[in-house]
């Protein structure tokens, strides 16, 4: 599909009035990548606070009417994407029609920025047209293109893999330790998606997620006050959306266990668990894993989307793994 007279803009902003919310995620669901982390309500946030550098927004439209965005910004000479860092999914938003807007898009970009180096473009999944347009782009312009690196995000798909679905949440382990704080207590479930309900929650979630990674090498990413503030940021950005979905587990009226998550486009999303070290020996978390797969099994959500990350236990319930890569493209050929 080809654009006719396409125009070209350097947006001031998030708030810019030549584009909106509403048609800044309308865009979002008509791209190749429809996730989250690409609305304009969570790459604001983004950008409000670990925002540096040059927001370097760039719109393509026709008639009037927007129909991509580049969310780039510039920092040391680099383009990255907005949203580069603690977002599993990003790319460009809405559909191009051809790789030659992107190109002119890319080409705009690299002519304003003094000391250019190059673009970075974290956390692509497969099933974007992004990797393919950069490569012809590269090969038209003889841009070195390249892969940095891959990752794995697995998935549980609870349409299409019922059987599945039912294998999980009936895990003999999940099952047991469930029972076991059914049987020494109270066990209480609450689900939140009201922010009035998640906002006072969010300093509980953040002391409990420092002290189960205290002992370890790995300290919680709460330590720094600006991932405390995005948190909060994003509470308060999704609070009309209706995609925030915080967990809190109960037993004998003391949390032991938190999730911070999102149910976006028919995926459920694990972000951000954390649970009560000194219980660890009752798994917690696993109670809390089987919760929140009935919680979107309940919610008809067709994904149970694990994120960036391999770990061991998303092995056990995940149906299929989408691959997540970083690509580059560097205006000087090297080699």
């Amino acid at each position: 599909m080809g654009y006719a007279e396409v125009n070209y803009h350097l947006l001031q902003g998030f708030e810019d009035n030549r584009i909106s919310p509403e048609i800044w995620n309308e865009l979002v669901h008509n791209g190749s990548t429809d996730e989250i982390f690409l609305t304009w309500h969570w790459q604001k946030a983004w950008w409000d606070v670990f925002g540096r550098g040059e927001l370097t927004l760039m719109m393509a439209e026709t008639n009037g009417k927007p129909f991509f965005i580049a969310p780039l910004f510039t920092d040391g000479g680099m383009v990255f994407f907005t949203g580069s860092g603690g977002s599993d999914y990003l790319d460009f938003i809405g559909d191009p029609g051809d790789f030659t807007i992107m190109e002119k898009i890319l080409q705009m970009a690299k002519d304003g920025i003094p000391g250019f180096k190059g673009f970075l473009f974290y956390h692509i999944p497969e099933g974007s047209i992004t990797a393919g347009f950069l490569e012809k782009i590269g090969a038209r312009n003889n841009w070195y293109f390249y892969q940095e690196n891959e990752y794995v995000s697995p998935r549980l798909d609870l349409k299409e893999s019922p059987a599945n679905v039912f294998t999980a949440i009936n895990k003999k382990s999940l099952r047991r330790h469930e029972a076991w704080f059914k049987r020494n207590g109270e066990l209480q479930i609450d689900h939140f998606s009201n922010k009035d309900e998640i906002a006072p929650l969010l300093g509980q979630i953040f002391n409990q997620h420092i002290e189960r990674w205290e002992s370890t090498p790995f300290p919680s990413l709460f330590l720094k006050p600006d991932e405390q503030l995005f948190y909060r940021t994003v509470t308060d950005s999704l609070a009309e959306t209706g995609w925030l979905r915080v967990t809190r587990v109960l037993w004998n009226g003391i949390p032991v266990a938190f999730h911070f998550g999102f149910y976006y486009n028919g995926s459920f999303f694990w972000y951000k668990p954390s649970y009560k070290i000194s219980m660890a020996k009752h798994s917690p978390g696993e109670v809390l894993l089987r919760q929140l797969l009935i919680k979107a099994i309940d919610e008809k959500a067709s994904i149970f989307d694990f994120g960036l990350g391999d770990e061991a236990f998303k092995k056990r319930f995940s149906t299929r793994d989408i691959r997540v890569t970083n690509w580059g493209l560097h205006p000087n050929k090297i080699g």
